[in-house]
């Protein structure tokens, strides 16, 4: 290999219908540094192309059967990302315009020096380097647009929805005021069953108002993951629903959580819907039973299991489970806005895991949580 060429990179296809030409070309280029093909025919290079992935491709403008004009037409349809370099011994100006119109980035005239094709070939393959990253970078703008629109159609709806329910608790809480203004003025006390509907209703309202942000925040948020007990983050949730537990005949199934890689507060969240749920939708079995366990899936993923014998769904409703604000039950059998599983969901896509449920009616529920495999 020559002096200076040693940072060269590229993987070069060249095709010419004189193999001496071709041979020719391949050795030096590869004297320089570059990775090089060669091929007879415009058919070869087509097929070499769907074989393996070339940065650029060399070719010559005269050939049989096919002219270089359309192999560049039809290389770029089947490879976007590779550059074609047209060599001819007699262009003229229509023919440089038609392969410059099918996608050929420059026209070296036979015959050349090599190092002024040289300064062609590192030319064109700095472009290409420039459309493969803006072609990523448009990528992930499409990418980052989907998520957008759904974050916010998502936003929309909940938005909707909340100024929907917020109508009901606001309304309570303005009547609760007028009837205690009411009383004042007329010099009684406040009734203590109306103060404990306001405040009951202001607990509503701020909670959703709590899960609106909370939505908000899983859209946009950057997580900081470090290696996380699950048997911790479960402690911490039901201690948080240790007040929906008190009093109640519950028969605990929980074995022992492997660790992860995951974000305390939002992993704890998650125990605390799931398990909240299962409490919830367990009310009047006597008695309730949750199970909570772990296993390895074969790919090396810890799958958590959250099982209850509580009223369950219809399996065909299982689709609808984490949809932001739906309801697979009246607000009257039990109360929520709607939002817990939809926060579940989008905070284990954020960990790169995923969440699914199953149920029947009267036969429980079980949802399974996928964490990725720990590195």
């Amino acid at each position: 290999m020559k002096d200076g060429t040693a940072g060269r990179e590229g993987s070069l296809l060249v095709v010419d219908d004189d193999p001496l030409q071709s041979e020719s070309l391949q050795l030096v280029l590869q004297e320089h540094g570059f990775r090089v093909e060669r091929c007879d025919t415009p058919d070869e290079a087509l097929a070499m192309l769907a074989q393996a992935r070339f940065d650029l491709l060399l070719t010559d403008l005269q050939m049989p059967g096919m002219d270089g004009i359309e192999l560049t037409r039809r290389a770029q349809l089947q490879s976007p990302d590779v550059v074609v370099v047209l060599m001819t011994g007699h262009a003229n100006v229509p023919s440089v315009i038609e392969a410059m119109r099918q996608g050929a980035v420059d026209i070296v005239q036979k015959p050349f020096a090599y190092r002024a094709l040289l300064v062609v070939i590192e030319r064109a393959l700095a472009l290409q380097r420039l459309r493969c990253h803006n072609r990523r970078l448009q990528a992930e703008v499409r990418q980052k647009v989907v998520q957008l629109e759904t974050v916010n159609a998502e936003l929309d709806a909940f938005a909707a929805r909340v100024a929907h329910d917020l109508r009901g608790p606001l309304l309570s809480i303005r009547g609760v005021l007028d009837a205690v203004l009411h009383d004042v003025r007329e010099g009684a006390a406040p009734d203590a069953g109306l103060l404990e509907m306001g405040v009951k209703s202001s607990d509503l309202s701020l909670r959703m108002v709590r899960d609106m942000l909370d939505f908000a925040r899983l859209g946009n948020e950057a997580l900081t993951l470090e290696p996380l007990s699950l048997d911790a983050a479960l402690k911490g949730a039901l201690e948080t629903l240790s007040g929906e537990t008190a009093g109640r005949d519950i028969r605990w199934d929980i074995t022992p959580l492997p660790m992860v890689l995951g974000h305390p507060g939002l992993v704890r969240q998650v125990f605390v819907n799931l398990v909240g749920n299962a409490l919830k939708y367990t009310v009047g079995r006597a008695p309730a039973q949750i199970a909570i366990r772990a296993a390895s899936a074969c790919d090396g993923s810890i799958e958590v299991v959250v099982e209850d014998n509580g009223v369950g769904f219809a399996p065909a409703q299982a689709g609808d489970l984490f949809k932001p604000f739906h309801r697979l039950h009246s607000s009257q059998q039990f109360g929520g806005e709607g939002m817990g599983l939809a926060n579940v969901r989008r905070i284990m896509e954020r960990h790169g895991g995923s969440v699914c449920g199953e149920g029947g009616v009267d036969q429980g529920a079980r949802f399974t949580l996928t964490f990725p495999a720990p590195d």
